[in-house]
């Protein structure tokens, strides 16, 4: 991958969206993808992120797009504005053990809609070791929702 070509075309894009080049920073972590830091006023965050992170997800996927277009190869990109990604999963670990403690003292299944497969799989994995609840995905898109399950009752 030329890292110097995807520097250019992401502070291009940048540049039209009124970033300046002090408020983002582009990174190769593992030398096949492309990882993008953009830092911005607190006020300023809520219209690229969006509800839920809907907007950040969309100018991940039109960043790889374009660049999958210009360079002829697919490169997984990732945009993370203001650490919200960590903060995201932080919640939704947070989410995730508070499902499983209602989940025990209910003794019945806890059902958590309206997660993205990106937060629905951080879920998972954060209780795949839990020794008293397993996970499971129901339904289809957009209606799928995460069921947090306690072992003692049969899975469905």
């Amino acid at each position: 991958m030329d890292q110097t070509k995807v520097s250019q075309i992401v502070s291009n894009i940048f540049s039209l969206m009124g970033l300046s080049e002090d408020q983002f920073s582009v990174s190769f972590p593992d030398g096949s993808s492309v990882s993008v830091q953009i830092n911005l006023p607190e006020d300023q965050t809520g219209i690229f992120i969006g509800h839920h992170g809907e907007g950040l997800s969309s100018l991940q996927l039109i960043l790889s797009l374009v660049l999958s277009q210009r360079l002829g190869e697919w490169h997984r990109v990732s945009v993370n504005i203001n650490d919200y990604q960590e903060r995201r999963e932080d919640a939704l670990k947070n989410l995730a053990e508070s499902a499983a403690e209602r989940a025990l003292s209910l003794k019945q299944e806890v059902v958590l809609g309206n997660l993205s497969s990106f937060e629905r799989r951080i879920v998972h994995l954060h209780l795949e070791n839990h020794p008293e609840v397993t996970t499971q995905s129901q339904g289809e898109e957009p209606l799928r929702q995460l069921v947090v399950i306690p072992k003692a009752l049969p899975a469905t």
